[in-house]
Order: structure tokens, then C-alpha cells, then sequence
């Protein structure tokens, strides 16, 4: 199946190539941001999937490098930080008051391919699939509620509650555009991706009752939970090399030839 994909790819890029003349593959290198919508999804635990999440905005970046497959796709490998977890407000069968938040921040290695409609140089909407993988590097757990049992407590994330490694895919919609400066270019880019983690974010610790559980409810895990995120991003990349000046391909040799038999050489 690659391989019918790589011969597909290779005779697209042909096509393109030889009808519209050479397609431009300068590799772009760039900065993105933005903001991302974290949330869990309780498989197969009916107790804790009944519980709104609430929406919660967190901040998201990285680094990116543009490769262009041809006219209409873009691979873009990216290094990512990005915030994971859940939010929750509800109301416990005893009358109490709850408020449980799981916040931990993770390092991401992504891999876009986007599919682009080049209408213009200055809109070119796309679609974008990818695959993910990261590792969590820190964060907290922090629960409250009112009486009759009233708490406030706040535990840092560790192997003991919340997976090490995170795996998923991504697919969304954006848009590009190439703004001109002179002598060189960028290009601008918005997007708005869904993600959904494939891995089970409980660490064995919790599945195996060891490791202190915040949570009002009797901790009996079921199923599995599994992060998601909706992620708004703006980005900005610059070409690799500076675009070549079109004075150059006016250049003949007629244009510097010795204008008589005098010795005299180079125009002069």
C-alpha cells in the first residue's frame, strides 16, 4: 500500500511538472501557536463520561519545516508543547460541590500531510491528516469541593497517575497564504485541527489501586480514558533560500559582448 501511494505521489508530481511547468519545492522552516481545547474521553466508564467537562483554553507552540510533495501537498514535520487533561464542575450524590481539574504538559513529535487547493498565491485552503506522539514531562492534579466532606488538594502528575507516553492522530482544515517582501517570502497559515490520543492515558499505578486517587467517587477504573483536543493555530514560515532574482534569467551572452575587434573585452 505504501508503495502504490509513493508511485501515486510520483505521478502526480509528474503531471504537475510537465503541464504547468516545474512546481516549487523550496523548504520552509517555521514558528506556529495558538491555543488548544483539552478534554478526556471515558471509554466504556459510564459514571465518568456523564460528567460535562468544562472548556478550558490552553496554550500550544512549536516549530515546523515545510516540505513541499509537489503542487498541491505539504509535509510538514513539527515539534510541539502542548497542555492535555481535564476540566470538571459538578454536583456529588452527597449534595457536595466538586471541582476536579488535570492539567499536564506534554512534548509532541508530529507528522502533517496537507492537501492544498492552490486557487491563488494568497488563499489556499487545505485539508491536513497526521500522526502523533509525545511524552509527558510535568503537571498537577487539583481537586476541591464543599461540604459535607469538604477538600482542597493539589498532587503533581507523575508515572504513579497518568501515562508516560501519549499516541494519536489529527485531522482538520486551514488555509494559506504567500505574502511577498521583496527579495523574499512567507507564508501565513490558520488552522483548526481535532485530536483524538489512541493510547489509554491511566498509568498502572491507578489501575493497580496503588497511587493516591483524587477523586470524589469510588476510583474503580473501567474502560479507558483517552485524551482529545481541539487546537486553533497561527503560523508563520520563511523559504530556506532567498528567491532568485528574475534579472538573472534575462541574461545572454549577447547582452556583454565586446562591442568591436579593438581588444576591447566585457562591454568596456
Amino acid at each position: 500500500m505504501i508503495i502504490l501511494m509513493l508511485i501515486g505521489f510520483s505521478m502526480v508530481s509528474f503531471g504537475q511538472m510537465s503541464s504547468n511547468g516545474p512546481v516549487d519545492k523550496t523548504v520552509s522552516l517555521g514558528l506556529k501557536g495558538g491555543v488548544n481545547i483539552p478534554r478526556m474521553l471515558y471509554f466504556q466508564n459510564e459514571a465518568l463520561s456523564r460528567l460535562d467537562q468544562d472548556f478550558v483554553f490552553t496554550p500550544t507552540g512549536g516549530i515546523f519545516v515545510d516540505i513541499p510533495l509537489g503542487e498541491t501537498m505539504v509535509l510538514a514535520p513539527e515539534a510541539m508543547y502542548v497542555q492535555r487533561g481535564t476540566d470538571m464542575s459538578y454536583e456529588h450524590r452527597s449534595g457536595a460541590q466538586v471541582h476536579y481539574t488535570m492539567s499536564a504538559s506534554y512534548a509532541d513529535l508530529r507528522l502533517p500531510l496537507e492537501i492544498k487547493w492552490p486557487i491563488s498565491n494568497y488563499f489556499q485552503p487545505y485539508l491536513v491528516v497526521g500522526a502523533e506522539g509525545g511524552m509527558r514531562l510535568f503537571g498537577q492534579i487539583h481537586m476541591d469541593r464543599t461540604d459535607p466532606i469538604a477538600m482542597d488538594e493539589t498532587i503533581d502528575v507523575g508515572d504513579a497517575n497518568l501515562a508516560l507516553i501519549h499516541a494519536g492522530g489529527f485531522a482538520g482544515v486551514g488555509v494559506r497564504s504567500k505574502v511577498n517582501l521583496g527579495a523574499t517570502y512567507l507564508w501565513l497559515k490558520l488552522s483548526v485541527t481535532a485530536h483524538q490520543g489512541f493510547l489509554d492515558s491511566y498509568a498502572q499505578g491507578e489501575k493497580n489501586g496503588t497511587s493516591t486517587s483524587l477523586n470524589v467517587n469510588a476510583y474503580q477504573i473501567t474502560g479507558y480514558r483517552l485524551p482529545q483536543g481541539l487546537e486553533a493555530c497561527l503560523s508563520v514560515a520563511i523559504p530556506l533560500k532567498a528567491r532568485q532574482d528574475d534579472a538573472c534569467a534575462t541574461f545572454s551572452k549577447d547582452r556583454y559582448r565586446r562591442h568591436s575587434n579593438r581588444g576591447h573585452l566585457f562591454g568596456f
